[in-house]
């Protein structure tokens, strides 16, 4: 996008509309998950992705394991969830809404 410098709502547009294949299949919980819990749970989760036995597991059932970490996610759906009303009707406009 900046070799074509596209505007910045056409920018936010792009990514909302990219997000959800960056999503994937998100394991969310509830909101209000105390930090340090928190951590613990991403913690887990990024250790079992590390299991040989779970990547081969995964291998014969033609699975793509290319997982995303929690902060990341967050931020992202934080960024989705804070565009402004005039990017969410472009988006709705480039989806056919």
């Amino acid at each position: 996008m900046d070799q074509y410098k596209t505007p910045e709502q056409s920018r936010r547009v792009a990514t909302v509309i990219l997000a959800g294949g960056f999503f994937g299949r998100p394991m969310v919980g509830p909101a209000g998950v105390a930090p340090d819990r928190l951590k613990i749970l991403r913690n887990a989760f990024a250790s079992v992705l590390k299991d040989p036995a779970l990547k081969v597991d995964a291998e014969k059932r033609g699975y793509d394991l290319e997982p995303v970490g929690g902060v990341e996610m967050e931020k992202l759906a934080k960024e989705v969830m804070s565009q402004p009303p005039a990017v969410i009707e472009r988006m709705k406009k480039v989806l056919g809404n």
